[in-house]
């Protein structure tokens, strides 16, 4: 027994498919954008200021 969708429940379907990939895909941009955060944080918290602005030279 082989049962064939109407056009409107293949539609619905194709739909319902389509609203789960964009979920999935903007919850996956979410977390990276954390992930992003996180890093310049880190970035951030690594460099020091101070370094690199003056040189010391004696002839």
């Amino acid at each position: 027994m082989n049962i064939q969708p109407s056009s409107y429940q293949a539609q619905m379907l194709a739909s319902v498919k389509q609203a789960l990939n964009i979920s999935v895909l903007q919850k996956t941009m979410k977390q990276d954008a954390q992930s992003v955060d996180s890093v310049i944080k880190a970035m951030e918290q690594s460099v020091s200021p101070n370094l690199g602005q003056n040189i010391d030279i004696k002839l």
